[in-house]
């Protein structure tokens, strides 16, 4: 039996149009089914892994003519179906539109899978972000934070519950944002400290005769004795724990060691999983760990300008998958909030910010500074909005102060931020990322709103803001809305 459609006079909607020369955009669906073109349309993402399908592993490819009947598809269903070849037609994969193109470009090769992006770029930004739409941060708090521990970067650490840990130079302070709820205890010799996803744990490194000894604290309320349920001596190892990063999960402990090796620690018994599977790849001080979003990646960097990225596998192993060579100094770095692939890394010097996506190996964008006038010291992304908070400090000579710019994109500015008289060292989030807390190198911690919400929900940031603006140094900030980097 034959089935045919019978068309209307003066109506496309079940025709196709003839193109008499080549365009350079073609519709990416057509018919009044809108079946998908098989063809990787040009110029469709900025992201290089969106708009390039891999040869390696595309499983569309469509090497030859024939394609459904070299799978004995078309067989299976005339059996099926009772069919007869020469009569009856199930779907007729044919677009005149794109063979009329097809010839007139001379394209000889099989068209590829097109991979169409998970989420609408609207704005051509260079990573998935929701900018604001005006600058709206403004200062909640500054706390004093005197003879603070400078020399080892996991210091400071804001806890799910709201609490913020910090590191001085014979005891550790926790205490709530808001609130005149404070704690302290003695932690002399103590290298390094992190809170577990929960809130309700938190690991402290210290360095005593010239061992490693790794505590789990709990029970952070006032004048009461903190509890330490786990700790653990490595007496096999004789170098101090510079850094640490907790699983996703909260089951293992990342640590990072001051002879370059990475010690990957069970967290319910405190054991060393495979301490040897992981080499010494780094072989000088590691600074910074820091696990993706899901914990699928493992990046790490040291005192020589190198930066590893890691795979995390089921095992608890680490396999390493690239390393990024920094030309001078200590190369900073934050993953993306939702995209897990992808990695912000920045060189101090010159200052060059890079958009790394790990899979395909590859620099999705980049910018680099024209003026050797500033380092990069701190940069974190927010999970909310996916913009980028960069601290730049200037050298002394220039007499300016440092300055938090915010990033929508490599040529977007969406805010900036000042209030530091020496380097910012330390950004981090609050559990619900609508606060930012910078601590710098003088003595200093300032809490941000960054979103201009009062607790109740409204936005009172413009007002704030007109008011500060003098006490801020004159500076306006609305006039450098969306201004690209120099």
């Amino acid at each position: 039996m034959e089935f045919r459609v019978k068309k209307r006079d003066n109506c496309w909607i079940n025709e196709v149009r003839k193109i008499l020369k080549p365009v350079g955009y073609v519709p990416n669906r057509y018919g009044d089914r809108f079946i998908p073109r098989r063809y990787a349309q040009t110029s469709s993402s900025r992201f290089l892994a969106e708009c390039k399908a891999d040869r390696d592993t595309d499983v569309m490819r469509m090497e030859r003519k024939g394609y459904w009947r070299s799978h004995s598809f078309a067989t299976v269903f005339n059996d099926m179906f009772n069919l007869s070849p020469a009569t009856d037609k199930i779907l007729n994969f044919r677009d005149a539109t794109n063979q009329e193109i097809c010839k007139r470009l001379e394209i000889r090769k099989p068209l590829l899978l097109k991979q169409e992006p998970m989420y609408k770029n609207e704005h051509k930004l260079d990573w998935s972000c929701q900018p604001r739409s005006k600058p709206l941060a403004f200062i909640e708090s500054v706390h004093d934070l005197p003879r603070i521990k400078v020399e080892y970067t996991n210091i400071i650490d804001w806890s799910a519950k709201g609490q913020i840990a910090a590191l001085f130079s014979k005891k550790l302070v926790i205490w709530t944002p808001n609130t005149e709820v404070t704690i302290a205890y003695c932690a002399l010799y103590t290298t390094a400290i992190a809170f577990n996803p929960a809130g309700n744990m938190l690991a402290m490194a210290t360095f005593t005769l010239s061992r490693p000894v790794l505590r789990l604290l709990t029970c952070f309320l006032p004048n009461i004795k903190v509890n330490v349920s786990k700790m653990k001596t490595f007496s096999y190892l004789d170098t101090d724990i510079t850094c640490m990063a907790w699983h996703s999960r909260g089951q293992y402990l990342a640590c990072g060691l001051g002879t370059g090796q990475i010690m990957i620690i069970r967290v319910s018994d405190f054991v060393h999983m495979h301490p040897t599977s992981v080499e010494s790849t780094h072989s000088i001080r590691v600074v910074m760990l820091k696990f993706s979003k899901t914990s699928k990646y493992l990046a790490s960097s040291d005192e020589s300008g190198r930066l590893y990225i890691w795979s995390w596998n089921s095992n608890c192993k680490l396999s390493p998958l690239t390393v990024w060579i920094s030309l001078d100094g200590v190369a900073l770095f934050d993953w993306h909030p939702w995209r897990e692939e992808e990695i912000i890394i920045a060189d101090t010097e010159p200052v060059t910010i890079a958009l790394f996506h790990v899979p395909s190996r590859k620099v999705l964008s980049f910018h680099r500074r024209r003026d050797v006038d500033c380092v990069i010291t701190a940069l974190a992304f927010n999970k909310i909005s996916g913009e980028l908070v960069v601290s730049y400090s200037y050298p002394p000579q220039s007499d300016k102060p440092p300055d938090m710019l915010v990033l929508a994109s490599m040529d977007r500015i969406v805010d900036v931020m000042e209030n530091h008289d020496d380097y910012v060292a330390h950004l981090f989030w609050s559990p619900d990322g609508k606060q930012l807390a910078s601590a710098g190198c003088d003595e200093s911690l300032t809490i941000w709103n960054f979103f201009g919400t009062s607790p109740n929900g409204l936005q009172k940031g413009s007002q704030h803001r007109k008011r500060n603006k003098e006490s801020m140094g004159g500076f306006d900030y609305g006039s450098n809305l969306y201004k690209p980097i120099r």
